[in-house]
């Protein structure tokens, strides 16, 4: 009977405990839309000066806007600042299996909680993050021989917001923006056949997600 009681002091306890950012790790998981801007003619002079003459189009012409997922998962210090090791993904064309396609983007970022300094007991947060990681953009169906593609470092920074339901449990939005640096161009991708691009033709990526975060604080 003690022994219960003790537990449900201990449930109660945990359901009492405010609801904020605070330090241990934390699973996140996006979904939303994903927005790509390529410029057309910057990719057209980077593959004329490696002979590659008139595939630009067939990354630029399908590419679109679409569904953008994310998973994350990251590790808050004292709830004043925090790192992030997550995958957005991006697909497009969906629908159409024609002109499938999508990118990714990989990035270590590291946030900065400002609110904790002069707000410390609060059930909300709010961040700015800024870092960098690998991204890749691309289409094709297998045996294609019109599936194109880049890769290359990326610049990812942005804004969160999330409210806690539960020291535990969290809502969130927010929206990344990653600019790549593209230094292959891939022509086909079951056979590895690339080629290194004499400079980075200029695009930028934005995804605005919803997402929910399940957090593990210790004590």
């Amino acid at each position: 009977m003690i022994r219960r009681l003790s537990v449900l002091l201990a449930g109660c306890a945990l359901l009492a405990a405010p609801a904020a950012a605070r330090e241990g790790f934390s699973l996140q998981l996006g979904l939303g839309g994903g927005f790509f801007e390529l410029n057309s003619g910057a990719l057209d002079s980077a593959l004329t000066e490696i002979g590659r003459v008139g595939e630009r189009r067939l990354l630029s012409s399908p590419l679109a806007d679409g569904l953008a997922v994310r998973f994350a998962l990251a590790y808050n210090i004292k709830g004043y600042a925090s790192l992030e090791l997550g995958m957005t993904g991006h697909g497009y064309n969906l629908d159409d299996s024609g002109a499938l396609g999508g990118s990714g983007h990989v990035s270590l970022v590291a946030h900065l909680h400002p609110f904790q300094f002069v707000w410390p007991e609060r059930d909300w947060d709010a961040s700015v993050f800024l870092g960098g990681g690998w991204s890749i953009l691309g289409g094709g169906q297998p045996g294609s021989q019109d599936d194109r593609g880049l890769d290359g470092g990326q610049l990812e920074c942005g804004l969160t917001g999330r409210y806690f339901l539960t020291r535990w449990f969290s809502l969130g939005a927010e929206v990344r923006f990653s600019v790549p640096f593209w230094d292959r161009w891939h022509v086909d991708w079951e056979d590895g056949e690339e080629y290194d691009l004499p400079g980075s033709p200029t695009s930028f990526f934005t995804a605005v997600l919803l997402s929910i975060g399940f957090h593990f604080v210790p004590g």
